[in-house]
C-alpha cells in the first residue's frame, strides 16, 4: 500500500469532483476503457469526488460529453506538479539542492565530543586519548568504530573502570566511571614490617604475625617499626624468619594548622559597566570580529559559546562566541575582630579536613589564637584523632 502511494505521488495525480445523474455510467466506462480510479467517495446522490492519474484525467472529456457529468479539479498532487511550480525559478531550485548537500556533507562528520562522569581524571586527557583513536571534532563519523575505541581506551587508561561511547547526529557523547584504587598492599608471600605512617602516641597493638616493637604509651615517630616481619626465635640456634607482618596499631595523632587573621579584605565590586567582545568560531577555529583590547583594569570575564545546532544532537561547526568583561572596583573592608577570627579559624578546620584521612576518628578539636611581636594575629587548630597508623613496607624496600 505505501509503495502504491508511493508510486502515485512519483507519477502526479488530481482529485476531482464528478456531478450529474448517471454517476454509475461514469464509473462503468471508465472502467471498461482501464482508466483507474481510487478514493471514491460520495458526497450526495449526483456528486462524488475521486483520485485518477494525470493520464487518465486527460480521456475524460469524451466520458463526461456522454454521461452529461460535469467534470472539475480539486487540487493536483506529485512530483510532476511540484516540478512544474519551481522549473520557472532555477535558482531557487539550484540553491535548495546545494544547501541539501552541503547540509549532508556536514552532518556526515563529527564536531561536537562531549564527555561525562569524570571527576579526577582531566577532561583534556580523554580528548587526547580520544582523538589518537580518531573521536575528535571534524572527522568523518562513518569510520569510527565505538567498541574498538572503548577496547582500546580501557586497555590504556587504567584509571578508568567503564567506558560507554555513543554516536548520534554529529555529536558523540562519552560516558565513563573512574576506578576506585584500592589500598597499596603487598602480596601476601612477600615479608614485610609494619611501620608509623605519622608521628603518634600508641593506644593499643594487635598484632596477628610478626613481632611486635611497641606498646601502649609508646610515642613513635613516622617510619619507626611497629610490628617488625622478623620474627627472631628464642632458641638462638634457629635462624631469624621473615614474614608478612600483620596487625593493627592504634594511635593517637594530632594535625595542626596556622591561618593568619586578617581583619582587612579585598572585596570585587562591579561598577556596572561592561564590555562585549564577539568572535565567530568555524570548523573549531576562533576568528576576532572586533579588537580583544578590554578597556578596563580590573574586571572579571564570562563567556558563552552559542552553537548552531537543530536538536540536541545535530551541532554544526559554526558558533558564536560571546565574551562579557565586568569591570571590578577594588574595595577594601575592615571587619570585625570576632569575625576575622571566626573566619580564619573555619579556614584552618577546612584545611585540615582535607587532610585528615576518612578512617580517622576526630577525638578532640583546639582553638587558639596566638601573636606575634608585631601584633599580627593568628589562628591555631589542633585536632587530635584515634587512627591505625600501620603500613606495610617491604624488608629492605625503601
Amino acid at each position: 500500500m505505501l509503495l502504491l502511494r508511493l508510486w502515485n505521488y512519483v507519477r502526479g495525480y488530481v482529485i476531482i469532483i464528478v456531478e450529474g445523474y448517471f454517476l454509475e455510467k461514469f464509473i462503468n466506462i471508465c472502467t471498461r476503457r482501464q482508466i483507474l480510479l481510487w478514493d471514491l467517495k460520495k458526497q450526495s446522490k449526483s456528486r462524488i469526488s475521486l483520485k485518477i492519474s494525470i493520464k487518465g484525467f486527460k480521456k475524460l472529456r469524451d466520458i463526461a460529453r456522454k454521461t452529461h457529468c460535469r467534470v472539475r479539479i480539486q487540487a493536483k498532487c506529485g512530483l510532476p506538479f511540484v516540478v512544474h511550480k519551481y522549473k520557472k525559478r532555477k535558482a531557487f531550485v539550484l540553491g535548495a539542492f546545494i544547501f541539501i548537500a552541503i547540509f549532508y556533507v556536514l552532518t556526515s562528520f563529527v564536531w561536537n565530543v562531549e564527555i561525562n562522569g569524570n571527576n579526577k581524571l582531566e577532561t583534556q586527557a580523554i580528548m587526547d586519548y580520544l582523538a589518537d583513536y580518531g573521536i575528535k571534532p571534524g572527522v568523518l563519523k562513518y569510520g569510527i568504530n565505538t567498541d574498538e575505541v572503548v577496547n582500546k581506551i580501557m586497555m590504556d587508561m587504567e584509571e578508568l573502570a567503564w567506558v560507554e561511547i555513543s554516536l548520534k547526529g554529529t555529536k558523540v557523547r562519552v560516558e565513563v566511571r573512574e576506578r576506585v584504587k584500592p589500598p597499596e598492599t603487598l602480596p601476601k608471600d612477600q615479608p614485610c614490617d609494619i611501620v608509623a605512617a605519622r608521628d603518634g602516641l600508641i593506644k593499643s597493638v594487635f598484632t596477628k604475625v610478626g613481632q611486635q616493637q611497641v606498646k601502649a604509651g609508646d610515642t613513635v615517630t613516622r617510619g619507626q617499626v611497629l610490628i617488625s616481619g622478623t620474627v627472631v626465635s628464642r632458641n638462638e640456634n634457629v635462624p631469624p624468619k621473615k614474614v608478612h607482618a600483620m596487625g593493627i596499631v592504634n594511635a593517637r595523632t594530632w594535625y595542626e594548622k596556622k591561618v593568619a587573621v586578617e581583619t582587612v579584605t579585598e572585596e570585587k565590586v562591579r561598577t556596572g559597566r561592561k564590555a562585549d567582545i564577539y568572535s565567530l568560531e568555524l570548523f573549531n577555529k576562533r576568528l576576532s570580529l572586533q579588537s580583544k583590547q578590554v578597556p578596563f583594569q580590573n574586571y572579571e570575564k564570562v563567556e558563552i559559546k552559542k552553537e548552531l545546532s537543530i536538536g540536541e544532537d545535530l551541532v554544526l561547526p559554526f558558533a558564536i562566541i560571546i565574551e562579557t568583561f565586568y569591570e571590578n572596583n577594588i574595595i577594601k573592608k575592615e571587619i570585625d575582630l570576632d569575625e576575622a577570627k571566626s573566619i580564619a579559624a573555619e579556614k584552618a578546620r577546612q584545611e585540615l579536613a582535607e587532610e585528615i584521612p576518612e578512617s580517622a576518628q576526630i577525638v578532640k578539636t583546639d582553638l587558639k589564637f596566638t601573636e606575634d611581636e608585631n601584633g599580627k594575629l593568628t589562628a591555631v587548630v589542633l585536632i587530635e584523632c584515634l587512627e591505625d597508623i600501620g603500613v606495610e613496607k617491604a624488608i629492605g624496600g625503601n
